[in-house]
């Protein structure tokens, strides 16, 4: 719609100054000025605005960074019922939901620096974002561990190590000797 020969001045990336704009389609140009419209209208800039922007700006970021820490969360219930689903007998389908289970949070704590990393110097504190999505992930983990101790995959009896038990000498043997 704008010709090349068209001067628009972006104050931000969703405001056009529309002052200085000049269509070339002659139909545009009959087209009405819209109600409360002043062409020598200019907004000005303070400081103390732009201290207010940046002020939301940050508060913004630090929402998203939240919203991402809380992002485990929003998978855990799926994930236990993904493992009640399962059974506790062990079958491909009982052992492929736990293993994703077991691994999905391994790789997501020792990917937490890459996840915030785009967040890393702009001035959002990433301590308490990084704390929730670290205990979100031991969470979603716990589960799963729980999930293979019901499976009895976990060693947690003492009949699980038996075979480490040292045989007894006998001191004396009783019967007929051979």
């Amino acid at each position: 719609f704008f010709s090349e020969t068209t001067e628009e001045v972006l104050i931000s990336m969703q405001t056009v100054d529309l002052k200085h704009s000049t269509l070339e389609a002659p139909w545009l140009r009959e087209i009405p000025r819209p109600p409360g419209f002043d062409p020598n209208f200019v907004q000005a800039k303070d400081d103390a605005s732009s201290a207010v922007s940046a002020g939301k700006h940050l508060a913004a970021k630090q929402k998203q960074v939240m919203a991402i820490a809380y992002g485990p969360g929003k998978n855990i219930m799926s994930t236990a019922f993904m493992l009640w689903m399962s059974g506790s007998s062990i079958q491909i389908f009982s052992l492929m939901m736990t293993g994703m289970a077991l691994f999905n949070p391994i790789n997501s704590i020792a990917g937490i620096n890459k996840t915030f990393s785009k967040y890393e110097g702009e001035g959002v504190d990433l301590k308490i974002p990084k704390l929730v999505f670290l205990s979100l992930q031991l969470l979603a983990l716990g589960m799963a561990l729980y999930k293979c101790s019901m499976m009895g995959l976990l060693p947690l009896t003492s009949a699980d190590w038996t075979n480490y038990i040292p045989h007894r000498a006998a001191l004396e043997y009783a019967g007929i000797p051979v």
